[in-house]
């Protein structure tokens, strides 16, 4: 299929919401045309002026500000994992691409992984908002709870491109099961710093 894109410096994942700003004209007629014909359009990374060719069609969900010059407020949706075939000649002011989506590999997943990566990111909810932060129930996920955890997993923007890129459930599980092991530790020493610092100061008293 040929869609639209918008390049950015993010990544997006199927399933997740995100605000955008738009304010290039290019942009702001791509936006336009998704909005009356009700498409859909590409979001890719780019780094170092380089894009990469996995990126994620996205729908907006709503127009929360419009402004006197044409600027918008939106919210978009991921939906669906795509390669970049090639880039089309045309009219608009905007890129257009040829791409086909990408499906993930029928590989089971280990149910076991997925309530590790749970419990691992729960406990960093827990840690960064509190015992009222917004834990995730196993129950409520969806078919693809790797990218409902990886929103706000402390990822880098190379883990995302990664995780994006990843053939299968099982394996984006797997990456995001290793960076969480290695976070959550991190993040209940320096917890544990701040307490120390908090009361009197003494560091030294940390093991």
């Amino acid at each position: 299929m040929t869609i639209g894109l918008f390049p950015l410096n993010l990544v997006v994942f199927p399933h997740t919401r995100i605000p955008l700003h738009i304010f290039e004209p290019r942009y702001k007629a791509l936006i336009q045309e998704c909005l009356e014909r009700g498409l859909e359009f590409g979001i890719n990374l780019v780094e170092d002026g380089h894009m990469h060719p996995i990126g994620c069609t996205a729908s907006i969900v709503d127009v929360t500000q419009r402004y006197p010059d044409g600027r918008m407020d939106l919210v978009v949706e991921g939906k669906e994992r795509f390669r970049l075939l090639e880039l089309k000649s045309n009219e608009h002011p905007f890129a257009v691409g040829e791409v086909e989506v990408l499906l993930d590999d029928d590989v089971p997943v280990d149910e076991a992984l997925t309530a590790a990566c749970l419990a691992c990111y729960n406990t960093i909810v827990s840690l960064v908002y509190g015992p009222t932060g917004p834990t995730l129930v196993h129950e409520e996920l969806g078919p693809r709870p790797s990218f409902e955890m990886a929103t706000k997993s402390g990822l880098s923007l190379e883990q995302k491109q990664e995780l994006l890129e990843a053939p299968s459930e099982q394996v984006r599980l797997e990456l995001l099961h290793k960076h969480l092991q290695e976070l959550v530790p991190m993040m209940k020493r320096a917890e544990s710093i701040q307490r120390i610092v908090q009361s009197d100061g003494y560091i030294k008293a940390l093991s």
